[in-house]
């Protein structure tokens, strides 16, 4: 998408954002509306909620031990803790985005790319987005961490769009990272190689 608004010569924002303690913090009850809502077959739908049913958390304490019901967080280390988390994340990514809008994710990184031709269809695009992604975030009592939202821009204008989220305006990057690799304006390799470099030199 963003070779293509390159070439259409639009003006194209790319938005990173990370999702706080995805697998801990995914709510069981999420996770059962989502297989309510693909009309998963109800013997399947029954086992994973029975699955997650009942679960409890002991500590220790000075008192002795307590007991809590544990009522969010995939199962850690089972087979099905990603394919459980993914529901939830897929129903962020199967809503009804733009034409002007793709949105990407692995784990609990998501980035959303956003072209428009004018400077303030860019804006409201990006700010109708950015409210969807917060109501499914709302509704699934998911956190985002607001130090890793920023975003870089493919552009041709000398000033940049004021985008928010949640009344915080979001800091603009002259590259962002995400899985690992560095994303800058330019597409080059210049920063993530320099990053390279600084990690193999701090090895020495």
């Amino acid at each position: 998408m963003i070779h293509e608004g390159k070439r259409n010569k639009d003006n194209i924002l790319v938005l990173s954002v990370d999702i706080k303690g995805a697998f801990d913090n995914i709510q069981h009850q999420s996770i059962v509306n989502c297989l309510d809502n693909l009309n998963c077959p109800l013997n399947i739908r029954n086992i994973f909620e029975n699955l997650l049913q009942t679960r409890e958390a002991i500590l220790n304490t000075q008192e002795g031990q307590e007991t809590r019901e544990q009522k969010q967080g995939c199962p850690q280390g089972s087979c099905s803790g990603p394919a459980l988390r993914n529901l939830v994340g897929n129903d962020l990514l199967n809503q009804d985005w733009s034409a002007h809008t793709s949105i990407q994710a692995f784990a609990d990184d998501f980035v959303l790319v956003i072209k428009a031709r004018k400077k303030e269809d860019l804006r409201r695009s990006a700010q109708e987005s950015i409210g969807k992604f917060i109501t499914w975030a709302d509704n699934n009592n998911l956190e985002e961490l607001p130090d890793k939202i920023n975003y870089i821009q493919f552009r041709r204008w000398a000033t940049r769009p004021r985008i928010y989220w949640k009344g915080e305006r979001i800091k603009f990057k002259l590259a962002i990272k995400y899985l690992g690799v560095h994303i800058e304006d330019k597409l080059s390799w210049r920063t993530y190689l320099q990053q390279q470099a600084t990690k193999e030199h701090q090895l020495q």
